[in-house]
């Protein structure tokens, strides 16, 4: 069973290295593509930043299911292995908030602008491109609220700790979309020839910022802290059922015992 347990151990160092790479290579990736944006110009690695965020979430994953094993069977690495996974699990979150509102929401006008004229296309006008922002900013809201709405919440204290730090990271990310909101507000997008309406919602060329999914973010975070503190004190509760019925089992509960008398006063 031990050595089972150590070969486990191995295959988690070397499996958690090469994630380790994975996320380097896709952040160096996603950092070229943002001095790109700030020097005006379209990014190029958009495409493999996401292919190797995703393989890495694909090892994250299976990597949490050799932690599990581990501390099903007690290993004293068990614990030192599960923080390593879950700092990898972080350094995913973080940089795949990076990617999603630096990339996929955060490219600025200029970026734009550069690709149209270098295809030869006429230079937008002036209120199409805060009306692309605003769609950008739209497809993030979605995407978040659908992620959200369709998160899971865990059965075990490891899973739920997972669930617990990926939606902080999500959450904080939320947060600072607030300012891209405000952005777009202060933007009034319209339509190119649409007419101003002289109240909000009198013509249909009104648009209106999108709203982040902050409300059912905060509620779903309030939730997952609710669980874990309950799942944590079950958690302790069982491990000491598992002591205790392990003591018993390994009792001698034979009359010529010498500790039955203490044992029976340990019962009452």
């Amino acid at each position: 069973r031990l050595e089972r347990l150590q070969r486990v151990v191995t295959k988690l160092q070397m499996e958690s290295g090469i994630c380790e790479e994975q996320l380097n290579q896709a952040d160096a990736l996603l950092q070229a593509d943002v001095r790109l944006l700030a020097a005006g110009k379209a990014p190029q690695k958009a495409a493999e930043v996401e292919r190797d965020l995703d393989k890495a979430d694909g090892m994250i994953r299976l990597l949490f299911n050799d932690v599990q094993t581990l501390k099903d069977g007690r290993h004293p690495q068990g614990e030192q292995m599960y923080r390593r996974v879950y700092r990898l699990h972080e350094r995913l979150v973080s940089i795949r908030t990076e990617y999603n509102l630096r990339l996929k929401s955060g490219a600025p006008v200029t970026a734009v602008t550069a690709v149209s004229v270098a295809a030869g296309q006429r230079r937008p006008e002036a209120d199409e491109a805060p009306l692309r922002y605003l769609q950008d900013l739209l497809a993030w809201v979605e995407d978040n609220q659908r992620c959200v709405a369709a998160a899971e919440w865990g059965a075990d204290l490891p899973t739920v700790e997972t669930h617990l730090g990926a939606h902080r990271g999500l959450h904080r990310a939320i947060e600072e979309f607030r300012a891209k909101v405000e952005r777009a507000r202060a933007d009034e997008v319209r339509p190119p020839g649409c007419w101003s309406p002289p109240s909000p919602g009198a013509n249909e060329c009104d648009h209106s910022p999108p709203v982040p999914p902050q409300n059912s973010s905060k509620s779903r975070l309030r939730h997952l802290e609710s669980l874990h503190g309950f799942v944590s004190a079950a958690t302790k509760e069982l491990l000491w059922l598992s002591e205790r019925e392990e003591e018993e089992v390994a009792f001698d509960w034979s009359h010529h015992n010498p500790a039955m008398a203490a044992k029976k006063e340990s019962y009452s």
